[in-house]
């Protein structure tokens, strides 16, 4: 068997496990899409899935690491740099901000497919998957948040934002509630201004995610004679992944992040004809050799705590900490 063949592996709710061999492939800037996409948070690097024809009964043969290792922040760090982007959002030069650190935790490369197997059957709701290339190495995540699920010419987004505990009981805060107004607003906003046609939005509902929670609200649409390319380049990165006013928050991250984002909080999914499903990349890790590094990020408000913020973005790195530290006992 080819060793250099790269992996993908993905399940998507109340669907079978998919396993494939193969490689992925920049797709060309303006190209159309097909079959499985995953993209970087920019959008600058999209790639698609090739798979080669046969089956195969492990997993994989080889996985593929990145030689530079992520910038790990540690909470002081985290701590100075949220102060600085309250004080922007104080003298509202910003609505919101989501601001993201990398934290890492010992773990064997090789138990790999069994975290996504405990992943698969903890969060049957989420796309779950598990991908190594050449070009950008191994990551494994369990993602809530659809981009956009197409079904003909009916589609469908999410704004999903704000995060609790799961057993939180306490009502959303007006922080927690202003935070996904501003991702329901933009995604509304911008399908009008894309000619859109039949928008309909529900109420915000709470949405559970394992061990957090958030606001949700479903975006219905039609999708007249406009492609999923056109759709990903008017709505990503939405308020949920980089902030508000976009043009202005994503020059805030740009400057506080320490580390690029990689695929976290890209677009991961399928497209095809008949229907596609593309969802933010949340959630989600990369290995290296004898290492994870979690990407958590956090919505930050006027109204935000910086110490609340960390405490959030420890809490969401038990989507998949909590599981990986299991497995590792």
């Amino acid at each position: 068997m080819n060793t250099n063949l790269e992996t993908l592996i993905f399940r998507f709710p109340g669907e079978e496990i998919q396993q494939r061999r193969g490689s992925f492939n920049r797709i060309a800037p303006n190209s159309e899409l097909s079959g499985f996409v995953i993209s970087d948070f920019n959008l600058g690097c999209l790639y698609s899935f090739v798979p080669y024809s046969g089956n195969f009964e492990t997993p994989w043969e080889k996985l593929f690491f990145q030689s530079n290792t992520p910038k790990v922040m540690n909470k002081l760090e985290y701590l100075a740099i949220s102060e600085t982007i309250l004080t922007e959002l104080k003298q509202e030069k910003l609505q919101k901000v989501v601001f993201s650190r990398i934290k890492n935790v010992g773990f064997e490369a090789s138990k790999a497919y069994q975290l996504f197997l405990e992943l698969e059957k903890e969060y049957p709701h989420a796309l779950v998957y598990l991908v190594s290339s050449e070009l950008f190495g191994t990551w494994i995540g369990a993602t809530p948040e659809i981009l956009i699920d197409l079904q003909g010419k009916e589609a469908r987004t999410m704004s999903l934002a704000g995060t609790k505990k799961t057993d939180d009981a306490a009502l959303w805060n007006k922080k927690e509630i202003d935070e996904q107004q501003y991702v329901t607003d933009f995604i509304l906003d911008k399908l009008q201004q894309g000619g859109f046609k039949d928008l309909q939005c529900s109420i915000p509902a709470t949405h559970i995610a394992g061990p957090v929670k958030h606001l949700r609200s479903d975006i219905t649409f039609e999708m007249g004679e406009n492609s999923i390319r056109q759709v990903i380049e008017l709505l990503h990165p939405t308020p949920a992944v980089s902030g508000f006013p976009q043009k202005e928050a994503l020059k805030c991250i740009a400057e506080s992040e320490k580390s690029e984002r990689e695929l976290y909080t890209g677009i991961i999914g399928w497209v095809s004809p008949e229907s596609s499903k593309l969802y933010v990349n949340l959630r989600c890790c990369q290995i290296n050799k004898g290492e994870a590094f979690l990407y958590l990020g956090g919505g930050f408000t006027k109204e935000s705590s910086p110490e609340l913020e960390w405490e959030e973005t420890e809490n969401k790195s038990k989507t998949i900490l909590n599981i990986l530290q299991k497995i590792e006992q």
